[in-house]
């Protein structure tokens, strides 16, 4: 481990995971970095891009937070001369220590201590949840590297206690070198005025048709189709009934959008492609419920950003969905047909029990936020180049 320096601390943190098109772990990178360049200390933050035009566009963003610094490396996340590159990098730039937002880090000799985050186990725990995944396709790749990489970190973050007893349990990792920091709700998703939510909603989406929303991929333990299917068996009681799919459509995973076409569903379908913040918050504050029926997740921020607008929430009882939303929402089992057709009917017509659920919810998400997990983070970072936990 490198020894501690006078100078202030220079953390690494690597922010190639934010991509042109935005990801969810794009977006917790984002909101992770811009919530440290606000916690009060003396740290340096080195944020690595290898996209100029990103560089810029989020240096302009940070420029009120001095302590965030902007670089450029000639390296994608994947390319091998990454591995021999940055550690290399690193101790030029004298830094004391690197996060990778997620599991993939250099497996090279490094002069810092490194840290890696894990979201999930999926392509390990449910290979069959993304058939057509590279991660997937090449299996054993994938579970040699990402031995290899908890192996070679420090610090594991795992974002939920689901995640580290995944983590535990499937790379026998002892809990010593776990960290589990929840992801956060940024400030900017709370209830708003109807109409200024309508003046924000994205092309397609009318403010005065009641709707079912999902917000997420369209990957196959998303269960997007099973939710289109329950959604049709609703929605035959519900005449004014709308579902609205927010998310990036991906041709390997054509089964949702299959399933619309199946069940009849084209004119009472939308399909959102690459909505702005903003209009997320939008369609949360105007969907009547949010429906998350996945099949796994590691952690699942939809359900808290729709919590924290105040609308109400039905997840499935898989994953670690349950240690997210606790009693603030309806949990169902997605494997028991008509069980979130009959939530959504529940909901859809029960407004006292809206009213509750929308309390609840944002009293859950009050508990969550990225200024925490920042602070958690720091806390992490400390510990660790002191020496200790």
């Amino acid at each position: 481990m490198k020894a501690k320096s006078a100078s202030p601390p220079r953390i690494c943190i690597d922010a190639r995971w934010i991509f042109s098109r935005m990801s969810g772990i794009g977006r917790v990178t984002e909101k992770l970095i811009g919530h440290l360049g606000e916690v009060e200390g003396d740290e340096e933050y080195l944020l690595i891009f290898n996209d100029r035009s990103l560089k810029e566009r989020y240096a302009a963003r940070w420029a009120d937070r001095p302590r965030l610094r902007c670089r450029l490396v000639p390296w994608g996340i994947y390319d091998p001369r990454s591995q021999l590159g940055l550690p290399r990098w690193l101790g030029k730039e004298g830094a004391d220590l690197y996060h990778s937002t997620n599991y993939f880090i250099p497996l090279a000799p490094s002069p810092v201590p490194m840290i890696a985050t894990v979201h999930d186990l999926i392509p390990l725990r449910f290979p069959y949840f993304t058939p057509r995944a590279l991660k997937t396709r090449f299996n054993f790749v994938f579970r040699w590297v990402l031995r290899r990489c908890v192996r070679r970190a420090a610090r594991i973050v795992a974002v939920s206690e689901t995640t580290a007893a995944d983590i535990r349990a499937f790379l026998g990792v002892e809990a010593a070198r776990i960290e589990v920091i929840h992801n956060g709700i940024d400030p900017a998703y709370r209830p708003l005025p109807r109409p200024e939510a309508a003046a924000l909603l994205p092309p397609g989406v009318d403010a005065s048709e009641p709707f079912v929303l999902y917000v997420g991929r369209f990957d196959p333990y998303k269960n997007v189709a099973g939710l289109v299917r329950e959604f049709a068996s609703f929605s035959a009681a519900a005449a004014t009934a709308r579902l609205v799919l927010a998310g990036h459509p991906d041709p390997r995973y054509p089964e949702a959008i299959d399933e619309i076409s199946r069940q009849g569903l084209a004119g009472r379908v939308t399909v959102v492609d690459g909505a702005d913040e903003a209009q997320l918050i939008a369609l949360y504050n105007l969907a009547r419920v949010v429906a998350l029926p996945s099949l796994y997740e590691g952690f699942g921020l939809p359900p808290l950003e729709a919590m924290a607008c105040g609308t109400p929430v039905i997840v499935s009882d898989r994953g670690s969905l349950p240690e997210v939303v606790g009693s603030a929402g309806m949990v169902v089992d997605p494997g028991t047909a008509g069980a979130l057709a009959g939530a959504l009917r529940r909901v859809w017509d029960e407004p006292a029990l809206r009213e509750e659920l929308s309390a609840r919810g944002r009293r859950r998400a009050a508990e969550f936020s990225w200024a925490a997990t920042a602070r958690s983070t720091r806390e992490m970072y400390r510990a660790l180049l002191e020496g200790g936990r």
